[in-house]
């Protein structure tokens, strides 16, 4: 089996026991959690399991309070949880929920319509907003419960109905195919720097974006290796690596 393939089953499985010990928690308290106690438990069985969440670069300190998007797409979808426990999902996800039903009205009503009721649902709409919506929807894609099709066509819809957030959704779309080409690695479905480029380029002309801004390799390669835990040996064969230039030293 290709080691992408395992390492979604592995996370799927993590996320399934996380769960398990979540609703032991919930029974145990009588519905008294709160989002702050799934967040730690989340984190302390990533650590322990050594596994990273879904991220680009960087690591901002909400960063396990954005994964519980994983968490809450495997236990609406992958475990139908929901109606058994629709206090639990309404307290701990509330987000998650809100942002679901953000991307529903994005890909059903026009624009200026959609932006209306995004806005009575979650207020004034900001860049963090965006990515967490966007997030939400590449974390489906991800395990499996929808296809990147329905991604592509929320990123370009909220374009539309965000024209003044273009450099933050064009900033996702870099991250969207950064991620996309560090799974592909770790999937062994690109092998070389010529399949590589392709799939850049590829991805680039779904998404509209301009060539010049593609995402460079060293971006893949954090993705790669922190994400996916693709050896720095295979990544070498596939992406080029970033040139120190060397400071011409004065004669003495």
């Amino acid at each position: 089996m290709r080691k992408g393939v395992v390492d979604v089953k592995r996370r799927i499985n993590v996320l399934m026991d996380v769960w398990h010990r979540l609703l032991e928690l919930w029974e145990d308290s009588g519905g008294a959690l709160v989002r702050g106690d799934a967040v730690k438990l989340l984190s302390d069985v990533y650590q322990k399991e050594s596994i990273k969440p879904l991220k680009g670069a960087m690591n901002p300190a909400d960063i396990y309070d954005k994964e519980l998007a994983s968490l809450y797409v495997v236990g609406k979808h992958g475990m139908a949880l929901e109606e058994s426990y629709p206090e639990l999902f309404d307290k701990i996800f509330t987000e998650e929920v809100k942002y679901e039903n953000a991307i529903n009205i994005m890909l059903k009503e026009p624009p200026e319509r959609a932006r209306e009721k995004v806005k009575a649902m979650l207020g004034e709409v900001d860049d963090n907003i965006i990515s967490r919506i966007f997030r939400l929807k590449l974390t489906e894609v991800f395990f499996g419960f929808d296809n990147k099709d329905r991604l592509l066509e929320l990123i370009k819809v909220a374009l539309k109905v965000y024209p003044e957030k273009e450099r933050v959704i064009k900033n996702y779309m870099k991250f969207y195919i950064a991620f996309s080409v560090a799974e592909a690695i770790s999937k062994k479905e690109v092998r070389d720097k010529i399949e590589k480029e392709v799939l850049k380029q590829s991805l680039a002309l779904q998404l509209g974006l301009d060539k010049k801004k593609l995402p460079d390799d060293d971006y893949v390669r954090t993705i790669a290796m922190e994400v996916f835990q693709v050896s720095p040996r295979v990544l070498d064969s596939i992406l080029v690596k970033k040139r120190v230039k060397r400071r011409k030293q004065k004669a003495s």
